[in-house]
């Protein structure tokens, strides 16, 4: 027994004796330096937290700046005009600039085949026609009085018989019938509609008029077909 106690005293010191200053140094020196790491730790994780709470509510308050500085310019949809005793009620064309818009004024003069007409644009005439189209141009003799050529002119024709629809746009009431006023890009409106008597008629009123759908409604409401009006084709 007294030989395993020799051989464990030989390979360990007793649990009595006292560690060394050196030992002590050490332990001593490695809590300070696991405490330190973990109150970095700390720290970095609370400023991680501020810093997404931060951005978080830095979005909140520019998308609510946003969302604030550009409600009044939103379009939420087609407003209705209502005329009163006029040709009906309307919804103003979002795309169309009103604010240089030539001004109908009403007409005495010679009218044409095929359609009569109560007003025309301030400054602008009765060019030609024929039994599909009526022609108005201004009176500065900028544009041609040929009967083919509809480029900037403001045009009434008769409908093709080939037409089955109105196509899409803008619903508005000419004279109390449904009509429709669609976008013709650089050619400017187009008014497609029927007359009281279910004649067929298309009105294209150039982006140099600056029209409305209210506008080009108003124009129409004077247009009457008369008996030497014949349907296009094609």
């Amino acid at each position: 027994m007294s030989d395993i106690k020799n051989l464990f005293d030989g390979v360990a010191h007793s649990a009595a004796s006292p560690p060394s200053a050196e030992t002590v140094e050490a332990d001593i020196a490695r809590g300070r330096a696991a405490l330190s790491r973990a109150h970095r730790q700390r720290t970095i994780r609370r400023s991680a937290i501020a810093g997404g709470s931060l951005l978080a509510a830095t979005a909140v308050v520019v998308a609510a700046t946003q969302l604030g500085g550009t409600s009044d310019k939103v379009r939420r949809g087609p407003i209705a005009v209502s005329h009163g005793p006029g040709p009906g009620s309307i919804r103003p064309h979002p795309h169309h600039r009103t604010s240089n818009a030539i001004k109908l004024v009403s007409y005495s003069g010679k009218q044409l085949e095929g359609f009569t007409v109560d007003e025309v644009p301030a400054g602008w005439h009765l060019s030609t026609s024929t039994q599909y189209a009526l022609l108005i141009t201004p009176n500065d003799g900028s544009l041609n009085d040929n009967p083919d050529d509809f480029q900037g002119k403001l045009a009434v024709l008769t409908s093709s018989v080939d037409e089955h629809s109105l196509g899409h746009g803008d619903d508005v009431t000419v004279n109390g019938e449904h009509g429709v006023v669609s976008d013709q890009g650089s050619y400017g409106i187009m008014l497609r509609y029927n007359d009281p008597d279910g004649f067929g008629v298309d009105i294209q009123a150039p982006q140099a008029l600056h029209w409305s759908d209210q506008q080009i409604v108003a124009f129409a409401a004077g247009v009457h077909v008369t008996g030497d009006a014949v349907h296009s084709r094609g």
